[in-house]
């Protein structure tokens, strides 16, 4: 169904422009973030992120592509790593183009992330979802992904006195 292709450096650069920009509208929407500060923020955070672009060690990035016509369905950006003795993969983001959303190839891309992760012994298959995306945290949940942690935060009121 789907075929995953070593990013070229055009499209890695434009997947982390793309990224960049997407983190800081989402971070300011989220309250994560200042407007006024969000952009550069960001840029520092992927700069972080991928020390050396991508060459950085133990990254894939991927173009997804249907495997017949080979038509760019989306891409992805995933990890192979070991921590505390365990090997582990994470995504760190799939994004399915909106035209091809709700045809399978989500799904198909995870499976072909998680059997990759196994050749490399990995047991488990990681990914974060924002809560205020019911409809990904369905999908998700759907392909028998769990919640392993949650992280929680309010605003803080200057006038609210301790109890």
């Amino acid at each position: 169904m789907v075929v995953l292709e070593p990013m070229t450096e055009a499209e890695f650069e434009r997947s982390v422009e793309e990224g960049i920009r997407r983190f800081a509208k989402e971070a300011v929407r989220r309250g994560y973030l200042r407007e006024d500060s969000a952009l550069a923020t960001s840029r520092a955070e992927f700069a972080e992120l991928l020390p050396q672009g991508r060459g950085t060690a133990g990254r894939v990035f991927a173009v997804v592509r249907e495997s017949s016509g080979g038509r760019r369905v989306g891409e992805t950006w995933y990890r192979l790593f070991s921590k505390g003795g365990k090997a582990h993969v994470w995504v760190d983001w799939i994004a399915i183009d909106p035209e091809f959303r709700r045809r399978g190839f989500g799904s198909e891309v995870l499976e072909l992330i998680g059997r990759e992760g196994a050749r490399t012994g990995a047991e488990e298959l990681g990914l974060n979802v924002f809560a205020d995306n019911p409809e990904a945290v369905a999908f998700y949940q759907k392909l028998g992904f769990r919640v392993t942690s949650q992280h929680l935060a309010r605003p803080i009121d200057p006038t609210r006195r301790p109890a």
